[in-house]
């Protein structure tokens, strides 16, 4: 065994690698989880008073008669909150290096958390009222009277980024967002292309729409705010909310109940999250506020909606000879992780494959839409979706099949690893790492052959079948860093906590199999808290596909010190060199004296640190341990996708659907398989159904499920996975991140296999798919 195969094969234990059942799901499937709503009992209930016109200067706010209504106990304006700072600052900025080298330019935003004088939106909150109860709040809200003097509403991105355009907001003096340029290779005179395409591409916007809404609970005593939070990131949310009241962080502890889905949506600070907290403090009494489905659709921060204008120049074999995309991102009237998506978009617009030279330039631009945070993928599947449709159309005018044209220009085996020309966000350079990337297209293919739309077409006489493939790149794992922390408890039994907070996802399963394995335990002695910032004082949360990377690695790291900490108490206790003592099966033996001689078990260890035991002096075993990956790690994949056009609609049905995917370590296949599942669904809601649309005055038109359609079970087939494990040094598991490997190249696999089944004869370049566009063409081969 080579040193390389002897240190992956360290990496996965009895437990790690292993596809153990989900723990939490007895508790959530059972009806017994702890979400927000269920921690209530008690709290005056608060709702909002929203406003109801996108773009306005506030004339009047008129809170008497609701004052005056029965069971209200307060109405607040943005007035009323005593703010140090009355806007939450940007979530993520990128490392001066990567600014450099991409010119990347980003506007200070000052979005107001709870305005008095001007809104931006539909939804954009404006009074906190608060009562007895939910219902006496709704009727109460109904009395508050706000007068308007409208303003024209800028609902598309490209012309509010004309110089002409007026500023959404007065303290800047243009609406662009964020800007970046990337550009490497040259073009020099020798250099030829044989074919150059060019296109538009759109991709729409749509969201997150977890199964639970939102939702803040504050309980105020007299040295703190406690306040448990729906979301992905309490670190942050305990930071926005001390920047804006100017407490200190020992005034704020910020605590996750379970969680029904997050995806990004959660992965932001929202001004509820602030006002909740700041009029617990001011009113004395325990708030709450849950958010209900129409809140949700019009006021929850949205993804994706960005369009791209490209131009591929490739050779006459098809291999890319120059690569240039130009995209604009509509964040509406902000986002908090505006640098993140449009750096994102540039970087992962260059995909898996060998280009030799590109140009990509990004704009974001504020219009009077509703807010954007990321959305599972974050970029990604927006610069995907780009790049593979183009790939596709140099490959039908060049009489290739889109699998052969990504074959011709896919990174090998021998390729890899690959370096790019420009920093990461970290500021570390760009190299793609993994295995083989044309090899895990060959693997979707063997996954789902062409040949297979032969027998679906014979199932389905009503439909035209085609296939599609699409590849994709991801950086996973992103830091600076994570927290993890590890103890013995009094019992002999251990818990485990950190920094990312799970949203439904498998972290106290995955989390628990990392310990065990350090530890030497049985699984059963790990118990897996929820996030909170009394447990783990520091850290960044969960999204970005770096959970199992970073928290991971940082309780590994802390399971590790625990473990060492433990063998010399054990030695003490047994009175023998560090050096002879071993853990095995939980037994601390020393190898040294009389064979089968006794041993020292985690219960000792713990009772010897307790009050009168050999220990006291140094205390319970109790570890916190911070990881900090030098970059980020690199996965790539491939999907293959048929579909089904019903003959006479338009309509779309996916019919059968594979990924293969290069990942690391699975520290719980089942969960991953899971998670690129669960991925799959939601891009096929984007590609096919989803989009949050707005009026030409500005006002949503997807405000319930009548509108914003979701996929149900019948419109996702059975998703067939292969994971291609790559290892990677890049931190003590070798994972890899996964958990947006299902979403990103949807779109692009769908949109191909569309195409095919029409005998192109129809051009795909935006999402959702119109069914309106494709019974066009079918009627005209039909008149044909």
């Amino acid at each position: 065994m080579t040193s390389t195969d002897a240190e992956a094969s360290s990496r996965v234990g009895p437990y790690v690698g292993r596809p153990v059942a989900r723990r939490e799901d007895e508790r959530l499937m059972s009806g017994r989880g702890r979400y927000l709503a269920d921690l209530a009992a008690g709290a005056l209930s608060v709702v909002f008073v929203r406003s109801a016109v996108p773009h306005a200067l506030i004339n009047t706010i008129d809170t008497s008669a609701a004052v005056g209504m029965p069971g209200v106990v307060g109405v607040y304006t943005g007035a009323d909150l005593g703010l140090v700072n009355d806007h939450i600052a940007e979530l993520h900025v990128p490392h001066p290096a990567f600014v450099d080298a991409t010119a990347f330019r980003m506007a200070e935003q000052r979005l107001a958390i709870m305005p008095t004088d001007r809104v931006h939106y539909v939804g954009q909150p404006l009074v906190a009222l608060i009562a007895v109860d939910r219902y006496t709040a709704e009727d109460a809200m109904e009395a508050v009277d706000i007068t308007y003097s409208p303003l024209a509403p800028c609902l598309d991105a490209d012309a509010a980024l004309r110089e002409d355009a007026t500023p959404i907001h007065r303290h800047l003096r243009d609406n662009e967002a964020a800007s970046i340029h990337i550009e490497f290779g040259g073009l020099t005179p020798d250099v030829t292309a044989d074919l150059t395409v060019e296109g538009t591409y759109r991709i729409g916007r749509h969201g997150a729409v977890p199964l639970e809404g939102r939702g803040v609970l504050a309980r105020v005593d007299a040295r703190r705010v406690s306040v448990w939070t729906s979301t992905q990131i309490p670190h942050m949310v305990r930071r926005g909310i001390c920047e804006a009241t100017g407490w200190a962080t020992e005034e704020v502890r910020v605590a996750v109940p379970d969680v029904g889905g997050g995806f990004g949506t959660k992965a932001n600070v929202y001004a509820e999250e602030i006002v909740i907290a700041a009029l617990a403090r001011r009113t004395g009494r325990d708030l709450v506020w849950v958010e209900d489905r129409q809140e949700h659709l019009v006021s929850a921060a949205q993804g994706r909606d960005q369009t791209h204008r490209t131009r591929l120049a490739v050779d006459g074999e098809g291999q890319i000879v120059h690569w240039a995309d130009d995209f604009t991102v509509d964040i509406g009237a902000g986002g908090l992780w505006v640098a993140g998506v449009v750096a994102n978009t540039a970087i992962h617009a260059l995909g898996p494959y060998r280009v030799p030279r590109a140009r990509i330039t990004g704009r974001a631009a504020f219009t009077n839409k509703t807010i954007t945070a990321q959305y599972r993928g974050a970029g990604r599947p927006e610069a995907c979706f780009a790049l593979e449709r183009s790939l596709d159309d140099a490959a039908r005018r060049l009489g290739l099949s889109g699998a052969e044209i990504r074959r011709r220009n896919l990174l090998t085996a021998e390729d890899l690893p690959y370096p790019r020309p420009l920093p990461y966000r970290d500021g570390v350079d760009v190299v793609f790492d993994g295995g083989d990337y044309a090899g895990c297209l060959e693997a979707a293919l063997e996954l789902l052959p062409v040949e297979e739309i032969e027998a679906l077409q014979d199932d389905h006489p009503d439909l035209q079948v085609g296939h599609g493939v699409g590849c994709y790149l991801e950086a996973t794992g992103r830091g600076p860093y994570e927290t993890g922390r590890v103890r013995l408890m009094s019992t002999g039994q251990f818990e485990v906590s950190s920094g990312a907070a799970s949203a439904g996802q498998a972290h106290e399963t995955a989390f628990a199999q990392v310990a065990a394995d350090a530890l030497r335990v049985d699984l059963a002695r790990v118990r897996v808290r929820q996030a909170d910032t009394d447990l783990v004082e520091h850290g960044i949360g969960t999204f970005a596909s770096r959970s199992a990377v970073l928290a991971g690695s940082a309780i590994r790291k802390a399971a590790d010190e625990v473990r060492t900490l433990a063998t010399a108490r054990a030695a003490e206790l047994l009175g023998a060199p560090v050096h002879a003592v071993e853990l095995n099966d939980g037994i601390f033996r020393s190898h040294i004296g009389e064979p089968g001689s006794g041993g020292v078990g985690w219960d000792d260890v713990a009772r010897a640190a307790a009050p009168g035991g050999a220990h006291e002096e140094l205390g319970p075993l109790d570890v916190t341990e911070v990881f900090r990956p030098q970059t980020v790690t690199w996965t790539m994949g491939a999907h293959a996708a048929v579909v089904g056009v019903h003959r006479r609609t338009g309509a779309v049905r996916v019919l059968a659907y594979a990924v293969a995917h290069e990942g690391g370590v699975e520290i719980n296949p089942q969960v991953v398989e899971g998670q690129v599942i669960g991925g799959v669904a939601q891009g096929i809601g984007g590609t096919l159904m989803e989009e949050f649309r707005y009026s030409p005055q500005g006002q949503p038109q997807s405000t319930t499920f009548a509108d914003y359609l979701l996929p149900s079970t019948c419109d996702v087939p059975e998703v067939r996975v292969r994971h291609l494990g790559v290892d990677t040094p890049g931190n003590p598991l070798g994972v890899r991140g996964a958990g947006e490997s299902g979403t990103i190249a949807v779109a692009a696999a769908v949109a191909a296999a569309v195409e095919h089944a029409l005998g192109d004869r129809v051009q795909v370049t935006e999402t959702p798919i119109s069914p309106a566009l494709l019974r066009t063409a079918l009627r005209q081969e039909q008149r044909a």
